[in-house]
């Protein structure tokens, strides 16, 4: 009858060790997730407007926004900037945009076009402060009559002028050829 007891008062022991065990508080839940800090999109069309006056249009293939630096980024982009009886059509495999600062980076196999103008480079920043189309690397010039190598192009939008800093090259078109400087 000993044993019998012992048992007895042994699974007496376990049943309220189980009890006392269920009456702990529950572990803590999870914390929350942060907030989403990052969103992608399969398409993106912005518009900046000053004072009525329509500065530019850009469209991207794809964009994907990080909240946390205010910046866009972007991929397959076309951007048309417009200016006193202007516009400047650019294309460029990606870029970024800071939402605060309204700077446009362009980067990559980038395209300028102002009417039979065409340039191409691998970097272009729009400053909207100037309103100008920074490329500080190497830039070609083509129309068709003109060839023009060099680098640091300025092209000032609200003025209807390009700077080129540092000429390499100048071919022109001839009726016997290339004339070249």
């Amino acid at each position: 009858m000993g044993w019998k007891w012992l048992a007895g008062l042994t699974a007496l022991v376990m049943v309220g060790a189980w009890g006392l065990a269920s009456l702990q508080p529950p572990p803590p839940p999870p914390p929350p997730k942060p907030p989403e800090t990052h969103g992608r999109m399969e398409g993106l069309s912005l518009t900046e407007i000053v004072d009525g006056d329509k500065r530019w249009v850009l469209e991207a293939q794809k964009a994907d926004f990080d909240k946390d630096h205010l910046e866009v980024k972007i991929s397959r982009v076309k951007v048309e900037f417009f200016g006193p009886q202007e516009h400047v059509a650019v294309k460029a495999e990606g870029g970024l945009f800071n939402t605060k600062s309204r700077v446009l980076t362009l980067r990559g196999l980038v395209e300028m076009e102002r009417g039979e103008l065409r340039i191409k480079t691998g970097l272009v920043v729009y400053d909207p402060g100037s309103r100008m189309l920074l490329a500080p690397e190497e830039v070609l010039l083509t129309d068709p009559f003109l060839r023009v190598q060099g680098k640091g192009l300025k092209v000032d939008l609200a003025e209807k002028k390009m700077v080129m800093a540092q000429h390499r090259l100048t071919e022109v078109k001839v009726k016997e050829g290339m004339l070249k400087r």
